[in-house]
C-alpha cells in the first residue's frame, strides 16, 4: 500500500509509561494538516530543503508524571533527501496561556547509532522550576511535488531525570601538554550523576588517536539558563540513550551558562581518550563535539560570559593535545561523505548536516574562536600590547614653563593637552613607559595641530639605538604620527623626549605617546589600570567581531564608555556612557559586554580601544584581519 503524504485524521491520545532508570512518558497528540499557512513563517529560509509545503498543528497534551526536567520530540514519518521540518514547542502552565515556542531544525531520523524504527526526533529540550504541564507543537514542512516529509504520528516525549539536591564536586585533570584539560564535572554521584556513570549504556567505546575537527553544537534548550544543569545532563542522556536509543550521550562535551564543563559521552580517561561521538552523521570519527545549553537561534539569545572562557580552554586543550590547526582544514567523513572541512567548525558547516545549530548568535562567534585558539596557542605571553604615556601620566614628566590648553581639549588624547611658548628658556617634556617586556615597538606621537604650532620640533627617542627626529605640529592634527620603530628594553630606561630649542617662534603640544609592540599579539588582554578598570578583549587579532569586557569594580552605576578609534584618531566606535551597549552575556556587579563587528568598509590594521570610566581610563590594541 502506497504511504500518504499526510494523515489527517486526528489520532486519539495515548500514554505509554516505561520502567526505565528514570521515569518517562511518550504521549501522543493528535494533528491537523493546513495547506494554506496561515501565519508568516518565522524561522531562517535558508536553512529549508524544498520550498514550503504546509504546516502541521497538534493539540495540547498533558505531562502526566508527577515532576517534569526535560521533553522532546517523537515523530513517526520518513525524511527523504531534500526534505526538511521545522518545529515550534509551545508550553503552558494551564492549558490557555501558552508560551514559547522553541524552534528546532534538526528533526531527523538516526543514522549512524540508535534504533532505526521509522521515528523521526528532535532534540531535548528542559524545563523550568515549577515545570509547565501542557505542551503542543507546530511542524512545517519543506520539499517537493515529487519529495515530501512523511508524518504519520506525533509523540511528545516527557522524562522526569530528578533535580540535583547535593553539592556538585569537579575534577582538576593531570595534564602532560601544554595547554591543560580544563576541570569538568563528572559523570558519577558527586558530578551530574549519570544512570550509568562508568560505561556506556550499550555496546563498546571506540577510541581515537588522531582527532582532525572539533565541532560546535547548542543543545536547543528552552533556555540559555537552566535551573539545575546536572537535570539537563540526565535529560540529554535519557534522551538520547533511552528514547533514540544511542550508546550514550552524544556530545564529548557540553557547557552551561555558569562557565562549567561536563563529561558527556563516556570514556575511560577524558584527558587522554578521545572516544568517538555521535553528534554529526557521517562525521563522528576523528572528531570531538561539544555543546552549549541554550537555543542560540532564538532572537537576543546570546552566549553567557562565564561560558566563554570554557570555551577557549576546551578547544584550545584538544588542540594542543591533537596538534590540531584552528585554522586548518582537514578530510573528514564515512565513504560518500567525506568533506574538507574547517578543523573547528559549527554542525550546520558540514556539509550533510540541515541545521541552524550553533545558532544564529553563536555560530558567527565561530571566526574569533578559532582566531582565540591560535593566539592562546602560538602567541607569546606579555602585560599589554600597547603602552600610551599622557600628559598627567605617572610616566610624564616636563621642565621650563608649561601651559593647560584649553582650546577644543575634547580633540586631545584623554581629552588634555599642554603647550608652551617656543624660545625663551628652555621647555621640554618627557613620556617615560613602563615596559613589561623587551620588544622592537612602533613609537607615535599625538598632538593637536594648528596654523599657529611650530613646524621643525626637535623629539629625541632614547632606546637602545636612540634617534632623534623633527615632527612639524601645523598640520594633520588629533593624529597618531609615527616617530618610527626602535628597540626598548624592559622596565624605565627608555622615553621619547620633545623640546622647542629648535625652533624661535611657534606653539609647542605636549600631548600623548604609544608604543605598539611589533611581537604578536597577547591573548590575555587583561590590564587592570589604577586598580579600578579591567578590560579584557577576545579574540585579538580577529576576523568579523571582537569582544570587549570591561569591569569596573563594586560598582554598579559607574557610567562606562567604549570607543575605537584607527591610528589616524577617527573614531570608528562610540557608546553612550549611562545605557552601555550589553550585548551579550550577562551584566553583573560592574560589568559590562560590548561587541564590534565591523562592516565591510572597515579596513584590517590596527585599532586602539579606550574604555572611560570616571576619572579614569585603559587603552589596548586590538587588530582586525580581514
Amino acid at each position: 500500500m502506497k504511504k500518504v503524504f499526510i494523515l489527517t485524521i486526528l489520532i486519539t491520545a495515548a500514554i505509554v509509561a516505561l520502567e526505565l532508570p528514570y521515569p518517562m512518558e511518550y504521549v501522543s497528540a493528535p494533528f491537523s494538516f493546513n495547506e494554506n499557512i496561515d501565519k508568516p513563517f518565522t524561522g531562517d529560509i535558508s536553512i529549508a530543503k524544498g520550498h514550503l509545503l504546509g504546516t502541521i498543528y497538534s493539540s495540547a497534551v498533558k505531562a502526566n508524571l508527577d515532576d517534569l526536567t526535560g521533553f522532546g520530540l517523537r515523530i513517526r514519518g520518513e525524511l527523504p533527501g531534500g526534505t526538511s521540518i521545522f518545529a515550534e514547542i509551545f508550553w503552558s502552565y494551564d492549558g490557555e496561556k501558552w508560551i514559547g515556542p522553541i524552534t528546532d531544525w534538526e528533526i531527523e531520523p538516526n543514522d549512524e547509532e540508535g534504533f532505526h524504527d521509522g521515528y523521526l526526533y528532535s532534540n531535548p529540550y528542559y524545563t523550568d522550576k515549577p515545570p509547565a504541564k501542557y505542551y503542543r507543537t507546530s511542524l512545517t514542512l519543506f520539499g517537493t511535488e515529487e519529495l515530501k516529509p512523511i508524518v504519520e504520528g506525533i509523540e511528545f516525549v516527557f522524562m522526569d531525570c530528578g533535580w540535583t539536591d547535593y553539592e556538585v564536586r569537579t575534577v582538576i585533570p593531570e595534564s602532560i601538554v601544554d595547554w591543560p584539560m580544563p576541570e569538568y564535572v563528572p559523570r558519577g554521584p558527586t558530578g551530574w550523576n549519570c544512570a550509568v556513570p562508568d560505561t556506556f549504556n550499550t555496546g563498546t567505546p571506540t577510541y581515537y588517536t588522531v582527532i582532525t575537527h572539533v565541532t560546535v553544537h547548542h543543545t536547543a534548550g528552552a533556555t540559555p539558563t537552566p535551573a539545575d544543569p546536572c537535570a539537563q545532563m540526565r535529560n540529554i542522556w535519557s534522551y538520547h540513550v533511552l528514547t533514540r536509543g544511542w550508546n550514550d550521550i552524544g556530545y564529548n562535551f557540553v557547557l552551561d551558562h555558569l562557565g562549567n564543563i561536563y563529561h558527556g559521552r563516556y570514556t575511560a580517561n577524558p584527558s587522554s581518550l578521545d572516544v568517538r561521538p555521535a553528534q554529526v552523521s557521517y562525521h563522528n570519527a576523528n572528531g570531538m563535539g561539544f555543546s552549549v545549553m541554550g537555543n542560540f537561534d532564538e532572537e537576543g539569545i546570546y552566549i553567557h560570559e562565564p561560558t566563554w572562557p570554557a570555551i577557549y580552554d576546551l578547544i584550545t586543550w584538544k588542540c594542543s593535545q591533537r596538534d590540531i590547526d584552528p585554522y586548518g582544514t582537514a578530510w573528514n567523513g564515512d565513504p560518500g561523505y567525506e568533506q574538507d572541512a574547517p578543523c573547528i567548525l559549527g554542525h550546520k558547516d558540514w556539509t550533510s548536516a540541515s541545521t541552524a545549530c550553533p545558532g544564529r548568535n553563536f555560530h558567527p562567534e565561530i571566526p574569533s574562536i578559532r582566531d582565540t585558539v591560535y593566539n592562546r596557542l602560538y602567541e607569546p605571553a606579555g602585560d599589554a600590547d600597547t603602552f600610551i604615556v599622557d600628559n598627567g601620566d605617572a610616566g610624564f614628566t616636563e621642565g621650563g614653563t608649561w601651559f593647560e590648553g584649553t582650546w577644543s581639549p575634547e580633540l586631545a588624547w584623554d581629552s588634555d593637552y599642554e603647550y608652551c611658548n617656543s624660545g625663551g628658556e628652555l621647555a621640554w617634556a618627557r613620556w617615560t613607559p613602563t615596559l613589561s617586556y623587551p620588544d622592537s615597538f612602533e613609537v607615535y606621537m599625538m598632538w593637536i595641530a594648528g596654523s599657529n604650532r611650530s613646524d621643525n620640533i626637535l623629539v629625541n627617542i632614547v632606546s637602545t639605538d636612540n634617534d632623534t627626529v623633527f615632527v612639524n605640529q601645523q598640520g594633520s592634527g588629533c593624529e597618531w604620527h609615527y616617530l618610527g620603530l626602535f628597540y626598548f628594553d624592559v622596565g624605565t630606561d627608555g622615553y621619547v623626549e620633545l623640546n622647542d630649542r629648535y625652533d624661535d617662534e611657534g606653539v609647542v603640544m605636549a600631548d600623548a605617546v604609544m608604543w605598539i609592540s611589533t611581537s604578536p599579539l597577547d591573548i590575555a588582554s587583561k590590564n587592570p589600570v589604577r586598580d579600578k578598570i579591567i578590560l579584557n578583549i577576545s579574540p585579538n587579532p580577529f576576523n568579523s567581531s571582537v569582544r570587549v569586557s570591561v569591569n569596573v569594580g563594586a560598582v554598579r552605576e559607574t557610567p562606562v564608555q567604549i570607543e575605537i578609534f584607527d591610528l589616524l584618531g577617527t573614531l570608528r566606535l562610540r557608546s553612550v556612557p549611562d545605557t552601555p551597549r550589553l550585548l551579550s552575556g550577562v551584566e553583573t556587579t560592574g560589568s559590562h559586554t560590548f561587541i564590534w563587528q565591523p562592516d565591510e568598509s572597515i579596513p584590517s590594521g590596527v585599532y586602539l580601544v579606550r574604555v572611560k570610566s570616571g576619572n579614569c581610563s585603559v587603552v589596548r590594541k586590538i587588530a582586525l584581519i580581514r
